[in-house]
């Protein structure tokens, strides 16, 4: 049945006809009748959808609120509806249509159909798509703008603002839609003003506000109106926060004026130079020493060499500048004018592999050079006195290989410079090895040796006495880089102590011949009357040979120990025992004390341990210390000799006299050869005595007072000393 017969013949042409889509379908959902248009949305002909469900061409997702709306067209809850339904077409693309479906009934108010009209949402006009895009993208320039964007009407009312401008002055578009720009930007008193000047402005402008967190802020603005139909009906006010970049520009510029200042009172000179016209032109010149030369920045920019300097000068300055310009690095040159040295420092700066300008750094040597010729005078004066002087000097490197010898080094060991250049020095024997690399464990540990005697090897092999001074040399972080060393030839300084000291055995011997005269005397007297008696009568007499026996030891002891005296002998160290040394000295002299009124007193405080030294010497050192002390005595004296331990490592011996004592400012004399307090004496044997004290490494002190006597200390170690002791050889 046709269901357009029904209905007017003007419906039926708008149904052919309309560019809506129409379709009438049945109540049972299918498809009875549809015009072009609706064949054109969906792609279907009619006789293709003719008598199928609706259904087909919808969406399954979405056909569910479709069916719910027929159903309650047809129970009457609703008389028509408009839903918006996606449709896949006969190509297989998804269409949005508007979908509009009523019921139409007849006269009795029965059901007959539904009609449909639907619209394809997704054509529209060109126009309504242009002006979607051009809203979207307004809307997005807005929205997504860097620039903080307010909109206001002339009024200053607050109509929109966008993101950015919620974060430049942290209030919400809330908090400010609706409100008066002065309430936000409100500077002291100045509200009505600012608002109106805010408005009326055109050109680019600066503000400074406060921030909802109550920091002030500064702002670019600009104005931009809204014309709408040629009327101005508002302003677009576009802001920039530029707080941070005024307080970057504030530090850009102090830091200018630093560098400004820096560079007009530095001590030296800074200055930039250009290859213009085929001259360098200056472009920067500044600091003291450009003042200190006669000179104002204004003499030297945009000037050239020739223009600045005398000739002379300039000409010898051009070749280095032309250098520094070829891109030759750090060229450096010294020039002299107004009695101003200066040393000056040039480097080329590149662009793009060019060089586009050079920088020079100044800085007044005038001192240093006065400070050169100084020292090359010193220098001289030092090389002249090291090659003159008798000693002879070397300077080592850290592996005590040779530097540089003077002449006299050459003189006195025999070899030239060129022979002994990077070696090592042959000049220790073998016997002193050990010894030597104690020196050098010593000198490497940065300590000094003074005065060392010992005895070296000339290139001859011949060995000589010297006393040898040797310090480390420290650069100026205290680092040690070598060694220096001075010798002495003393060779002939201990022949004559040799010859001295011998003149004073000789002197000892003298001394004590009267008392050994004395002594060998009497036991000779009692030989001769016991002999006499043993002529008469042998019985019962065995005792006097018991004392003739005795008293012939007793001449035996004292004849061998002057001879040890007397004597030349070879020195032996070994360990002894110093309370045997001491009682034989005692037993030696004690008839020269007696004689001489004088009680000899002998006390060992505390045990004393054996130690290394030569028996000989310590005798004559003793000997000569007890002698002195008894002719220092006039009537009823003594001279107590006391022995101690003095920590774990030092024996003292003292000699205590009440004899007539010493003035003070002699006792600091003594010990000088040919320096006595006798009216007879030498003074070779109190020098001996400091000499013998010396070579075991002790020390002896004197203290005396007049009229009340003489105290000598003399200090030796136990521990083994060094056997380097051939001074006294």
């Amino acid at each position: 049945m046709d269901m357009l017969s029904r209905t007017e013949p003007s419906f039926a042409t708008v149904f052919e006809f309309t560019t809506m889509g129409m379709a009438i379908i049945s109540l049972n959902g299918q498809w009875m009748k549809m015009n072009h248009s609706l064949s054109a949305i969906t792609g279907y002909s009619e006789e293709e959808l003719l008598y199928t469900d609706i259904t087909t061409i919808f969406l399954s997702e979405e056909n569910d609120k479709l069916i719910r709306h027929l159903e309650q067209l047809l129970s009457g809850d609703l008389r028509s509806f408009q839903i918006e339904q996606r449709m896949k077409s006969k190509e297989g693309t998804i269409i949005r249509v508007e979908c509009g479906i009523s019921l139409i009934r007849n006269s009795d108010n029965e059901p007959l159909y539904y009609m449909a009209q639907m619209k394809d949402l997704s054509i529209k006009s060109e126009m309504e798509r242009k002006l979607a895009e051009s809203e979207q993208r307004y809307n997005s320039l807005i929205e997504h703008n860097p620039a903080g964007i307010l909109t206001s009407d002339l009024n200053g009312l607050i109509l929109s603002v966008n993101p950015a401008m919620e974060r430049i002055l942290g209030y919400t578009k809330t908090d400010m839609v609706g409100q008066s720009i002065h309430h936000f930007w409100e500077q002291e008193d100045q509200a009505e003003y600012l608002t109106d000047s805010v408005l009326l402005q055109t050109d680019n402008y600066m503000l400074r506000v406060t921030h909802k967190s109550g920091d002030k802020i500064e702002l670019g603005l600009k104005n931009v109106p809204i014309i709408v139909n040629g009327i101005t009906e508002g302003v677009y006010i576009i802001a920039r926060d530029i707080t941070q970049h005024n307080k970057d520009r504030e530090s850009l510029r102090v830091a200018q004026q630093d560098l400004h200042d820096t560079v007009r009172r530095q001590q030296g000179m800074t200055m930039k130079f250009r290859q213009m016209r085929g001259k360098f032109i200056h472009t920067l010149c500044d600091g003291e020493l450009l003042y200190r030369l006669g000179y104002k920045p204004s003499h030297i920019l945009g000037n050239g060499l020739y223009e600045i300097w005398p000739f002379y000068m300039a000409s010898n300055i051009d070749k280095y500048y032309r250098r520094a310009w070829s891109g030759e690095e750090n060229v450096m040159y010294e020039a002299t004018f107004r009695g101003i040295t200066y040393l000056t420092s040039l480097r080329p700066i590149f662009e793009n592999g060019r060089v586009v300008e050079v920088i020079g750094s100044c800085v007044d040597i005038t001192e240093r050079k006065q400070m050169e010729t100084e020292l090359r005078g010193t220098k001289e004066l030092l090389e002249s006195f090291i090659n003159n002087t008798t000693d002879a000097i070397c300077v080592l490197d850290q592996r005590f290989k040779v530097i540089s010898v003077n002449s006299a080094y050459e003189k006195v060991f025999g070899w030239n410079q060129d022979e002994l250049l990077n070696q090592l020095l042959p000049i220790y024997p073998d016997f002193l090895e050990e010894h030597h690399k104690e020196i050098q464990d010593l000198l490497k540990a940065g300590n000094q040796i003074s005065g060392l005697e010992t005895v070296r090897v000339r290139k001859d092999g011949q060995l000589i006495h010297v006393s040898v001074t040797k310090t480390p040399i420290k650069n100026e972080k205290g680092e040690i880089i070598g060694f220096a060393g001075i010798t002495r030839d003393i060779t002939e300084r201990k022949r004559t102590e040799e010859l001295l000291r011998k003149s004073d055995k000789l002197s000892v011997a003298g001394q004590l011949a009267a008392g050994l005269a004395h002594e060998i005397r009497n036991p000779l007297t009692s030989l001769r009357g016991f002999l006499q008696l043993l002529q008469n009568d042998m019985k019962g007499k065995q005792h006097y040979f018991d004392i003739m026996l005795s008293e012939l030891d007793r001449i035996n002891f004292i004849v061998s120990e002057f001879l040890v005296i007397a004597k030349p002998e070879a020195i032996q160290y070994k360990r002894s025992d110093l309370i045997n040394i001491l009682q034989t000295v005692i037993a030696l002299l004690d008839t020269q004390a007696n004689l001489c009124n004088v009680q000899l007193l002998l006390e060992f405080e505390s045990d004393i341990p054996e130690f290394i030294c030569s028996e000989m010497h310590l005798k004559q050192l003793f000997i000569n210390l007890v002698k002195n002390a008894i002719e220092a005595i006039t009537k009823d004296g003594q001279i107590k000799i006391t022995v101690s331990m003095q920590g774990s490592e030092m024996i003292r011996v003292r000699t205590q006299d009440n004899g007539c004592g010493i003035p003070e400012e002699r006792v600091k004399q003594l010990g000088e050869p040919f320096y006595t307090t006798k009216e007879k004496g030498t003074g070779l044997g109190l020098m001996m005595c400091f000499k013998i004290v010396e070579a075991h490494k002790g020390t002896m002190s004197i203290q005396s007072q007049i009229g009340e006597g003489t105290i000598i200390d003399v200090f030796l170690p136990t521990q083994t000393i060094s056997k380097d002791m051939s001074e006294f050889e």
